[in-house]
């Protein structure tokens, strides 16, 4: 099976969790026996320079990329406002460059699969079909109108709230439109599976969710008593989910904590971190902005906190703090599609006093932390094994 997958940024080598979930996914269809080439933007947002990244990964997946600086334009936002059934989030990403290399890519060659890495790559479709056969496939990795949508929800700013709520209106009526001109849909989660389909998709929807090699956290050490606790944010920075999440947990959470107890650290990394964030003084607080390597960091801390008000989708972190056999406490919203327990593989919490009250308690709480840790372990290697993902794409791709 040749699959070429169509990449929004260079996903070698993964870096963050859209990275991951499109390397991770290439690399367990490759181990299925599959065949795959990546086209993808390196954005002027997210810039690779191609000749840091390992020659044998280059010439595995015979990445070729297209240049685009896909930055919001105040002038083309404000033109997108009187033009009709257009969404801005998406014409963003239309590129003649990238129309161009596509057409030249599938005269050159034939393949059984075209794979969409989200809704973004969506006006290449048509392209796609004129010079190939493949079966087209949305692999989606949220549902995008709903992120908007949250986002609208929680912004208190009347004129953001409402140019928010435009937003998520436009990319709905784009996402309804689009969708069912795809053969399949891969969706992460079930909870995206279901919207899709009560949103009217009629095509076959099949889940998928995001895989790890979870052999790369066996050394993990088991959890020891802990009197000090070390609480960590780790997420791309440039997500507004990300943000609005840490400035609540930092508003709302920190200062419940800190009033009750000194053993309780947290540390903040992530790439694109804003300066504000590193002019923050506030009592045992650390920003580590970006880090090269994320089970390293993870690796001396306790407690992952995903404070997610708004977002969509899996959240990737949350599958690596698992397979890292990390305590995380997450509101409903971030741990949604994950299929986790609260108090068995996760602690939920959803007000800021659950989130202050559910981290004090894991202070001097040796056997929660146990229990959550061994059982989070578990749970990433008996469902998010990268091994198995690959063959259960593969597996729906044969049938269309």
């Amino acid at each position: 099976m040749k699959i070429l997958q169509l990449c929004l940024r260079v996903p070698l080598p993964p870096y963050d969790g859209a990275t991951i979930a499109m390397y991770n996914l290439a690399e367990s269809l490759t181990l299925s026996g599959a065949e795959v080439k990546m086209l993808s933007f390196n954005t002027k947002k997210h810039f690779i320079d191609l000749s840091t990244i390992e020659a044998e990964l280059l010439e595995k997946y015979k990445l070729e990329t297209v240049y685009l600086d896909a930055s919001v334009k105040i002038s083309g936002a404000i033109k997108n406002l009187f033009r009709k059934n257009e969404s801005y989030n998406i014409v963003r990403f239309d590129s003649d460059f990238f129309h161009h290399k596509l057409k030249s890519i599938l005269q050159a060659e034939s393949f059984d699969i075209i794979q969409f890495e989200g809704l973004f790559l969506s006006p290449y479709l048509q392209t796609a079909r004129k010079y190939s056969k493949a079966k087209m496939i949305l692999r989606a990795h949220n549902v995008e109108w709903l992120i908007w949508k949250r986002l609208a929800d929680a912004s208190v700013h009347p004129i953001k709230k409402k140019y928010l709520s435009f937003l998520a209106s436009r990319l709905r009526q784009y996402e309804k439109n689009m969708v069912n001109q795809f053969d399949a849909i891969v969706a992460l989660t079930p909870e995206d599976k279901k919207l899709l389909i009560d949103e009217g998709c009629t095509i076959p929807v099949e889940i998928a969710p995001v895989g790890l090699n979870t052999l790369r956290f066996d050394d993990v050490k088991p959890l020891e008593q802990a009197q000090h606790i070390s609480v960590f944010h780790l997420g791309s920075m440039d997500w507004l989910p990300n943000i609005e999440a840490v400035n609540w947990f930092l508003k709302k959470v920190w200062p419940l904590i800190i009033a009750k107890t000194d053993c309780i650290q947290l540390y903040l990394a992530g790439k694109n971190m804003a300066d504000e964030f590193f002019r923050i003084q506030m009592k045992n607080v650390f920003v580590e902005g970006e880090i090269k390597d994320a089970k390293k960091f993870m690796s001396d801390k306790t407690v992952m906190i995903v404070p997610l008000l708004s977002g969509g989708g899996m959240r990737v972190k949350i599958v690596e703090g698992l397979a890292a056999g990390k305590v995380i406490v997450s509101t409903s919203i971030g741990a949604e599609g994950i299929a986790c327990t609260h108090s068995e593989n996760i602690l939920i919490a959803n007000t800021a006093e659950e989130f202050a009250n559910t981290i004090l308690s894991c202070l001097n709480n040796h056997l929660l932390l146990n229990k959550i840790s061994v059982n989070a372990q578990l749970l990433a290697r008996n469902v998010y094994d990268n091994s198995q993902i690959g063959k259960h794409v593969a597996s729906f791709y044969n049938t269309l």
